[in-house]
């Protein structure tokens, strides 16, 4: 007669469940950061890519940065009237045809997947079209230009701004003065974060809608602002980061500054420009 084998007790069970639920908990959380820390090497990779473009660029068209305004898309095709121009980030159907784009066009660097994970679960309606209209929204960019690098302000209030724009004027590198200091392209952010909506200070009224970010020099001002979404407690979303290349071509992941502190910490290209009268 065979002996019986013995099998696990309850208790016995229990300890085996009880250790496989503890190193669960250990090891999603886990799973989950490094999941994060790869998403932002990717964004960071990107960016580092569009940084050795912009020198491309500007050694191509006499030093100069791309205009801000059609550095993705041109000038006739924003204007076809397909589109409004908040909508094309994320609008399938033109192509980008900018200034910038042959420099960048053979590579795969144009979507952050942190930003685009954000973008389609929690779409975008102050960006143009959100998923209710009739525009399809699937993030195609996911990048923003430093708008005082590709615009010249000072030649704009000299040869008044209609010209400026009309002549897509933009400012030369060797007058970057604060290189290491003032970004090229960044993140920008998908959320409106002031004090009108229980933030202690205006971070990001304006969010992603022409792929130009615009930070105000003067407080109090309606502006742009770096993303806040990598390492984000959704609670606080002014607490998260972006990425950003600055024009000497170095990235960093960093926390934004509310206000005019994000035009004076790393939007500026020189000494003086914020003294420019008028620099609205």
């Amino acid at each position: 007669m065979r002996k019986a084998t013995k099998g696990f007790t309850l208790i016995e069970l229990l300890v085996v469940i009880s250790i496989i639920a503890l190193l669960m908990g250990i090891i999603v959380p886990a799973l989950s950061r490094v999941k994060l820390s790869a998403q932002t090497l990717i964004c960071s990779t990107n960016l580092k890519n569009y940084g050795t473009a912009l020198q491309g660029y500007a050694q191509d068209n006499n030093h100069k940065a791309p205009f801000a305004v059609y550095w993705l898309y041109s000038r006739r095709t924003l204007n076809n009237g397909a589109c409004a121009s908040g909508c094309r980030w994320h609008y399938t159907k033109d192509w980008p045809d900018g200034s910038f784009w042959p420099y960048v066009a053979d590579k795969n660097v144009h979507m952050c997947p942190t930003f685009k994970t954000y973008a389609l679960r929690e779409g975008c309606s102050q960006c143009g079209a959100p998923e209710t209209t009739t525009v399809p929204f699937n993030p195609m960019y996911s990048y923003s230009m430093n708008y005082f690098l590709g615009f010249d302000w000072e030649t704009g209030l000299r040869i008044t701004f209609s010209t400026a724009y009309e002549k897509e004027v933009s400012l030369k590198l060797t007058r970057v003065t604060r290189p290491a200091q003032c970004f090229a392209f960044s993140e920008e952010n998908l959320w409106t974060l002031n004090i009108d909506n229980g933030y202690r200070e205006n971070y990001s009224r304006a969010i992603l809608n022409d792929n130009a970010l615009w930070m105000a020099p003067n407080p109090g001002r309606s502006t742009d602002n770096i993303a806040t979404y990598h390492n984000v407690n959704l609670t606080q979303k002014n607490e998260g980061k972006a990425n950003l290349v600055f024009v000497d071509g170095h990235v960093e992941t960093m926390r934004g500054l509310p206000e005019e502190k994000a035009y004076l910490q790393y939007a500026k290209p020189y000494q003086g420009h914020e003294n420019l009268n008028p620099i609205w």
